[in-house]
């Protein structure tokens, strides 16, 4: 069970984006440096699966708590991590338990590379003004690619004129009106982390948490 924890924790870290070019790849970056700063910030990021939509939520504030909730549709509920400095805990089977010092430090890894912004993979284009869900936002967009599926795919970066923090990072289909292959929404307001009550203890040695 505890295996399967830690491989979905890794797999929610995945909703990290991507990017490059000069101009218009500095700003992205930098309105992801930005949001790296945040003292809170919450992704929910929305994968078009064949089995249906695989959502992760990833919440973060500093400096050292992360969430993390994954929401398969091929699972029944979902699976739940929380990390806070160097200790761990993970919601798979309706409740939660403390996990051992080795998985926690795996926990803590991966939030540590979290928190890091991320750097070029892309071409971006400078979009100007666009609105996306009924608002105005700066754009930045990349030139059609193939996904790993073979499908020409195009990606656009939503950033708030007011805050210049990311909005969205939204990939879709070059060919197609129909719902983005990937969608991550950003938002930075009303997020907390706090430890699990009702916490089933660790029975392994926990020396290496102090």
């Amino acid at each position: 069970m505890r295996a399967r924890v830690l491989t979905l924790t890794i797999l929610a870290m995945a909703t990290t984006p991507a990017f490059a070019d000069d101009k218009c790849k500095g700003e992205v970056e930098a309105a992801f440096v930005k949001q790296r700063a945040q003292p809170a910030f919450r992704t929910v990021a929305t994968a078009q699966t064949l089995n249906g939509p695989l959502i992760r939520t990833i919440d973060f504030v500093a400096p050292d708590a992360i969430y993390n909730k994954i929401e398969s549709p091929t699972e029944e509920a979902p699976v739940e991590t929380i990390g806070i400095g160097k200790w761990a805990w993970a919601n798979t089977e309706g409740g939660w338990d403390e996990q051992p010092p080795h998985n926690a430090q795996v926990v803590a890894q991966e939030r540590e590379a979290y928190k890091v912004p991320p750097k070029a993979a892309a071409d971006f284009s400078c979009l100007g003004k666009v609105a996306y869900e009924g608002k105005d936002y700066v754009g930045y967009g990349t030139a059609v690619a193939k996904d790993t599926d073979g499908m020409d795919v195009v990606t656009t970066v939503y950033v708030s004129p007011d805050t210049g923090l990311p909005a969205y990072y939204v990939t879709k289909s070059a060919k197609s009106e129909g719902p983005a292959k990937f969608v991550a929404a950003y938002s930075y307001e009303g997020i907390t982390i706090i430890p699990p009550t009702d916490v089933i203890p660790s029975t392994e040695p926990a020396s290496d948490k102090k």
